[in-house]
């Protein structure tokens, strides 16, 4: 039993020390509150990025009382042809997501520019299984919008490091 704790207490240590960060922990040690306006608040990928934030109690409705706002300006989903036959028919297609947003403080004041984001991933279609395909196409989407969440939340992450340090100076 003791031996257990010892591990589990070495471990958490050890991973502390190494630079171990869970997702989100610099986002709910800040103390701020986040808010999605913009163009694209209300697709699919502005509601993955609030289920994040409010999973990490960071979420706030009313763009007023939030110390950060993610201004979606644009939230674009595309079907890309790819690999054809030699008789000209289409083997493969990808699904692309760009994800254009900035980030603005207290007063609406740019903190980041406009940034970009953007995933694309291929499939192979199956002409025996069109609906088959169909939801793989979706499953994919729902995919790439989990990875840009998650990605535009390590930004955020490192965005707060960067107001941490500036509000300590």
């Amino acid at each position: 039993m003791w031996a257990n704790a010892f591990t589990t207490a070495a471990l958490v240590l050890s991973l502390s020390a190494c630079g171990f960060q869970l997702r989100g922990h610099d986002l709910v040690n800040s103390g701020r509150l986040y808010a999605i306006t913009g163009a694209a608040a209300n697709t699919q990928f502005a509601e993955v990025v609030r289920r994040e934030l409010a999973d990490v109690n960071v979420l706030t409705d009313a763009s007023g009382s939030a110390d950060v706002t993610i201004e979606l300006l644009s939230v674009r989903r595309q079907q890309v042809d790819g690999a054809v036959t030699a008789e000209a028919m289409l083997l493969e297609q990808a699904v692309r997501l760009d994800v254009e947003y900035r980030v603005l403080g207290a007063g609406q004041t740019v903190i980041t520019p406009d940034q970009r984001l953007s995933r694309q991933r291929y499939f192979r279609l199956d002409r025996s299984n069109l609906l088959g395909t169909a939801a793989v196409k979706e499953e994919i989407a729902a995919g790439l919008e989990q990875e840009l969440a998650a990605q535009l939340l390590r930004n955020l992450n490192v965005l707060q490091q960067s107001l941490a340090a500036a509000d300590g100076d």
